[in-house]
Parts: structure tokens; C-alpha cells; sequence
């Protein structure tokens, strides 16, 4: 996921964490990754899309996937909210390439990092990240790109491992005055049974 290292290593490129399968042997292979993830993290993936679907978004709302990997977010929104415009992002062009392989209307995928989003100011009216925070090098740089894409009214859901959300205060100085910040600390459960929790961002 953007700007990360994978589950089970570190490593670092250009002054990041390396994005998913860098030196990970067969991770490296994007189709392994897609199957390994959907085992581990699918029933959080669909939680994601659920939840993005019950705020009944108008069509033509744009929603980002911040550490897309393989795609399966943005393919699982289009699919519980087909009139949305879905963009996910993931610093790996071999996860990029092979989620451009399947064709998903409304949904396009883009290599970047979380900490230099390549979009204007209040472009999104919905940004979601799933399990990828904690791998970012700098967490509240990432959190504050999402926060300039973010419109009027919006609101970003980053869920991950409770232990790796940052604190509301951490995130607060960070962004400074004018975006509500709520770590809620219990919603779901990996696959390891790991306590997901999420942090969301509303600006004025």
C-alpha cells in the first residue's frame, strides 16, 4: 500500500518505506499479494465498501483509496455504489499495473505516494486507506495530503491496527485548526485477530 513496506519487512527508498513486495521474494508478485490480502484483510476490504455505500454519495461523487495495492478497495466500492468515481493510489507500479488489468467502470488507478497526492485542493468527497498507515514514513504528512483533497463537508476513514492509529492530539497539531479528528478504537478484525480501529477526518 502507498508508501509502505509489506507485513513482513522493512526496507527504504528515496528516504520511504518501500511500497509492497520490494525485496519480499514472492510477494513481489502482484497476483500473490491480491490473493494473500483478500485471505487476510477481505472481510475489512468489504466493511470499507459498506460503509462507503451507506452514505448514499450522489453519482458522480469522487472517492480515493490511499494504498490501493492490487486494487481490490476501489473494485469493491464500484461494486456497492456504482455511480461513484473511485481513484486508488499505491506507490508500487507493479500493484498499479496489475489493477489496471480489470476494467472497472468509474474506477482508475494512479502510482503515487500518500505524502504528495497528485490532485488539487478539495478534489474528494470520500478518502478511505485500509491497513496502510502504519507502514507510512510519515504519517501525519500523508494524513495532511488527505486533508487538502478532502472537500468542504467530506471526510476520510483510515482504518488500520488500533495500536498503529495515531493520537487525535498527534494528528490535531499536525493538520491544525479547522478538521474534527476521532480515533474510534474498535470495529472489526483481521484474519491474525487484530483490533481494527479507524481515524476520521472532517474539515469545517
Amino acid at each position: 500500500m502507498t508508501d509502505t513496506e509489506h507485513h513482513h519487512g522493512r526496507g527504504r527508498l528515496h528516504g520511504h518505506l518501500t511500497p509492497h513486495g520490494h525485496g519480499m521474494g514472492p510477494m513481489n508478485d502482484p497476483a500473490r499479494y491480491a490473493r494473500v490480502s483478500g485471505r487476510l484483510s477481505g472481510r475489512l476490504y468489504r466493511r470499507v465498501a459498506r460503509d462507503v455505500a451507506a452514505l448514499r454519495l450522489p453519482d458522480g461523487a469522487r472517492v480515493l483509496d490511499v494504498g490501493t495495492g492490487p486494487g481490490s478497495v476501489p473494485r469493491l466500492i464500484a461494486g456497492a455504489a456504482p455511480g461513484l468515481r473511485v481513484d486508488g493510489i499505491d506507490l508500487a507500479p507493479e500493484m498499479i499495473a496489475w489493477a489496471q488489468q480489470t476494467v472497472t467502470p468509474g474506477v482508475t488507478y494512479t502510482v503515487a505516494d500518500a505524502a504528495a497526492l497528485p490532485f488539487p485542493d478539495a478534489t474528494f468527497d470520500v478518502v478511505v486507506s485500509s491497513l496502510s498507515q502504519h507502514h507510512w514514513a510519515d504519517p501525519v504528512a500523508g494524513l495532511r495530503e488527505i486533508r487538502r483533497v478532502l472537500r468542504p463537508g467530506g471526510q476520510a476513514w483510515v482504518y488500520d491496527m488500533r495500536w498503529a492509529l495515531p493520537e487525535t492530539s498527534t494528528v490535531s497539531a499536525g493538520l491544525g485548526a479547522g478538521t474534527s479528528v476521532v480515533r474510534e478504537r474498535r470495529l472489526a478484525r483481521t484474519s491474525w485477530l487484530n483490533p481494527v480501529g479507524r481515524l476520521v477526518l472532517r474539515p469545517a
